[in-house]
């Protein structure tokens, strides 16, 4: 028996579903993984996928699929086929065979044997099987990696059936967080950035990912909720088939300009990130006419585009401060306000509060340090904001950050007040 050699596996309770894990005591990947601190994560998901599934199951009568690609032990998978009404079919697929023996058992225990079917497989393999098999694609995908979901984002997208939803994290967190940007241009198309507001860069950059990707196989995406959780990215989005979502899409892929200086932060569009780069050519193009009709017996080395701050005037090459590029990366909605006020009709979690629909958060706590001040209350800070005619919510995606329509020196001004 393989629990002979699994040390003593315990029963774990997590929701009202009944889970079989390997000792906690044992190694994190040995002989499974099981991460009881991602409950939370998974409480998430589960709100999320009743959400949807409550709009996208009317006037469907077939049977409704869910898929864990990567499920490991089935916590996930588990508890979606226990917990989660109107799925017909439950996928758990892991290349691990001691994983899988894991989530049969739990399977067994809460009497989901015919509700759940196992497949022991490569991800990009299961995702597609539906389809070689000449079978629908799969209502709903989780996408759960170590790591980056870069691997395997073409074959998730291609296994999700127009209108299901994606369900993916990224667990990269210094990847996605600008500590590594080479790495980040690699697997997510985009350069990070090291900033306050890192949460949201990263989550753009993992839709800025599904869109790029999806945009190459005809297909679009829609976001509807993300949050931020330990070193969890998670992210949901449906997916669109068709080529008028992909030119949707193309729209919304855009870059992120960052003040390194005072911390202005403002969203660019690809057009007039190009707008800007040909200024550039032409400015340089000047440059090196000026030098020929010099004589010059060799050109210089082109100097890079300057972007100077609107607010504080440095520029790109500036000393004491340093305008740089994030992207390209999604700079369009990250979330459904409608399907967040839906979520928090079913849930008490307080990640589904509601959250407005600015881009880039200011996080407080840089704005104190970057002022000389003492940290105020985020509550006194949204009330003053809102007193004075301003939009200001709290983000799910940083604890001490806000989200408001007034500019970076407002902001300031009132944070300076109330820290007196």
């Amino acid at each position: 028996m393989f629990l002979a050699a699994t040390s003593q596996p315990v029963f774990h309770k997590e929701g009202s579903t009944s889970l079989l894990v390997p000792s906690l005591g044992e190694p994190k990947m040995l002989p499974a993984f099981f991460n009881p601190r991602g409950a939370f994560v998974r409480d998430v998901s589960l709100v999320v996928y009743r959400a949807y599934l409550g709009q996208y199951a009317k006037g469907i009568s077939k049977t409704l699929t869910f898929a864990d690609s990567l499920a490991g032990i089935g916590a996930r998978g588990i508890r979606v086929a226990n917990e989660v009404e109107g799925f017909e079919q439950v996928f758990l697929n892991d290349i691990n065979t001691r994983a899988l023996e894991f989530a049969r058992k739990s399977a067994e225990m809460n009497s989901l044997g015919e509700k759940c079917v196992f497949s022991r497989s490569e991800v990009c393999s299961f995702l597609v099987s539906r389809f070689e098999n000449q079978c629908e694609r799969f209502d709903f995908v989780d996408l759960d990696p170590f790591g980056s979901p870069s691997d395997y984002i073409d074959c998730a997208i291609r296994g999700v059936k127009d209108g299901g939803l994606l369900s993916m994290t990224g667990t990269d967190s210094a990847v996605l967080c600008g500590v590594y940007p080479r790495v980040a241009l690699r697997k997510y198309l985009g350069l990070p950035l090291r900033t306050d507001y890192c949460h949201e860069v990263g989550m753009r950059l993992l839709f800025g990912l599904a869109a790029q990707t999806a945009m190459r196989l005809e297909a679009g995406i829609i976001p509807i909720f993300c949050h931020h959780d330990m070193h969890y990215f998670r992210t949901y989005f449906s997916i669109k088939v068709g080529n008028s979502y992909s030119r949707d899409n193309e729209g919304k892929i855009g870059f992120i300009t960052h003040c390194f200086g005072c911390g202005y932060r403002s969203i660019l569009r690809r057009d007039e990130f190009f707008s800007l780069r040909a200024e550039d050519k032409k400015q340089e193009g000047d440059r090196v006419g000026n030098r020929k009709s010099a004589r010059q017996k060799k050109p210089m080395p082109s100097e890079k585009a300057v972007l100077v701050c609107p607010e504080c005037g440095r520029g790109t090459n500036e000393k004491g401060g340093r305008v740089a590029l994030g992207g390209p990366l999604w700079i369009d909605k990250i979330q459904s306000m409608d399907f967040v006020k839906r979520c928090g009709e079913i849930s008490e979690l307080s990640v589904f509060s509601e959250e407005l629909d600015l881009p880039l958060y200011y996080d407080l706590n840089s704005i104190r340090l970057r002022s000389g001040t003492s940290m105020p209350k985020i509550t006194k800070v949204l009330e003053t904001l809102q007193s004075r005619g301003f939009a200001a919510s709290r983000t799910r995606l940083n604890r001490n950050s806000l989200r408001t329509n007034a500019t970076m020196e407002e902001l300031r001004n009132v944070v300076l007040e109330l820290a007196r």
